[in-house]
Formats: structure tokens, sequence, C-alpha cells
């Protein structure tokens, strides 16, 4: 099945006082998919994040929407850092800023806390929360009405790594709800285990955009298979635990893309296993060029 557009931007061009920061930008977006966006300090990340979400116009291009109406939710890079509400009143207070009906409003935030775990903490002042914990309140506050596309900028800088962690479980479980989402991240272990495309932005341009992002990142691409189906199904689980990436499976035979630093241990356990290993050879060794796109800055 072909993946349906929920968005396209043709020819998107921005300056800011004379200089250019996005020149003839062209990619479209997908139902069901993350995408995160990398580039260095000042290359047009943020800019481009609000002109999908509506906030900034382009000087010239188009941004598309052949699913009408779409609705947004947008979280920028740098929150509110003294809210004074609780939890549950910021909720409510945000949407009765939106006009939503009352009965609908506390239906949706039930449903909220519910997804990103915060059931207990309706009651506490957002002051008192960690970190991880606030970002996911503004997570929640762009999405107090029904979303189809989230945009982030920057969701997981300052946190550590087990709100890291939780935040990556947390779009995951959006994803799997049926919505879009777009991110900028510097952390290339998360993108590589939670995005479906990786867009680059160098020279005021998107360049990657049909690289899958497991090929970009690198590894070693794999090809085993097992005689029995019982010792298949042990197999799979023990890829999905390690993060490996299962390709394709066809009857016992499985391709997968696996992290140089794990192969010697999953072919340890395939061998083990009864496994037959057919072919093992390393994909995109020069990595140098894309791991560039990931400084650290603001834009």
């Amino acid at each position: 099945m072909e993946p349906i557009p929920i968005m396209e931007l043709r020819n998107i061009t921005k300056h800011y006082k004379n200089k250019i920061v996005l020149e003839n930008v062209s990619f479209s977006i997908y139902s069901n998919q993350i995408i995160a966006l990398v580039g260095k300090n000042g290359s047009g990340k943020s800019t481009l994040l609000k002109i999908i979400g509506g906030l900034v116009k382009s000087d010239s291009g188009e941004v598309y929407k052949p699913a009408s109406p779409l609705k947004i939710g947008y979280v920028p890079e740098i929150t509110p850092s003294h809210i004074p509400f609780t939890l549950e009143e910021y909720l409510i207070h945000m949407g009765n800023i939106r006009g939503m009906d009352k009965q609908h409003l506390r239906q949706r935030i039930d449903c909220l806390l519910e997804i990103f775990h915060l059931q207990e903490d309706r009651q506490t002042a957002i002051a008192e929360l960690s970190k991880g914990m606030k970002q996911k309140v503004i997570i929640m506050q762009s999405m107090i009405e029904e979303t189809d596309f989230l945009i982030l900028d920057e969701p997981l800088s300052g946190l550590d790594p087990k709100a890291q962690n939780d935040m990556e479980t947390i779009l995951l479980s959006l994803k799997q709800r049926g919505l879009s989402i777009i991110f900028t991240c510097h952390e290339m272990k998360l993108i590589e285990n939670l995005v479906d495309r990786l867009l680059c932005i160098k020279n005021h341009q998107i360049v990657q955009t049909s690289v899958p992002v497991h090929a970009a990142i690198g590894g070693n691409k794999l090809v085993f298979s097992i005689l029995a189906k019982t010792s298949l199904k042990e197999v799979l689980p023990l890829m999905k635990i390690q993060q490996q990436h299962d390709l394709n499976s066809n009857v016992n035979e499985i391709e997968a893309i696996v992290k140089p630093e794990d192969t010697d241990k999953l072919l340890r356990e395939l061998l083990q296993r009864g496994a037959s290993i057919k072919k093992l050879f390393p994909i995109n060794e020069d990595n140098e060029n894309l791991y560039s796109y990931f400084e650290r800055g603001k834009n």
C-alpha cells in the first residue's frame, strides 16, 4: 500500500534580512510516519518547522495539504519555565482558550494523562515537575484538541537518558495511534531507534530525503536463516530487544541491519540457535558527512 501524503512542501524559499535561510525546499510528509530533521547551527531547521506549522510564511513556494483539514500541534524548543497552574488546571486553561466544550475537554485531558502516564500527577504544580515531565505537559497542551500531525522542535533537549527513553516510547505510541510526527534532534541513537525518515538540511536545501535511516547511520547487513520455526520465533524477540531492524522475513530467512557493536554478539546467538549465516557485509562505511549534520545549536 502506497503511503498517503498529508502535506507537500513545494519549492519553499525563505530569507531573513536579505540572508537566505531556505532555498527551493521540496519534500512530502506522509501519514503515520516519524521524521527527524537534522542540520548544523543556523541551517534553518526551526524556520522550516514554523513554515510547516503555519507560524511563518515563506517568501515563495507552497505548503500543500491534500488532507484537509489537517489538525496540527506545534511545540517550540523554548517553552515557558514558570506556569502558575497544576497540570490539570493548565490543560483546562489551554482548552478554554481554544473554546472547547467542557465535557469533551475533560475527556480529552483524561485521555492525554493516560497516554503520557501522568494520571497521578494531575494535581501537581507544574513548577514541581521534572524537566522531562514538563516537556510532556507542553506536548500535551499542543494536543489538547485531536491532532493529526505533531511538530516538535528539540523535544529531547536537556533530558536525562531515562527521560529521553520515556519520550521515545511516548512518540512511538503516538505514531501507533495514527499521528505523523516531525522533530529536530541531535541524539543519533534515538534517531536510529525512532524515525522512519531522516531529512538533512545543507546549504539551505534538503538532502538525504530518500536514504533509509538505518542505511544512512551505517552498520552491517546480515542475511541468515533458521530451519526450525520455533528457533526463529526465539530469535526475533531477541533482535527486537537489541533494537536490531528486521527488514524482510521470507519463511525462515531474515535480512537485517545490525549495529557494528552488536554484530559479534548476535552472530554467536544465531549460531547457538542453529542459524545458517548466508551473508554479512558492511553498509555505508563512511558516515562522516551524515554525522556532521548533528552539530549542536539553535537556528
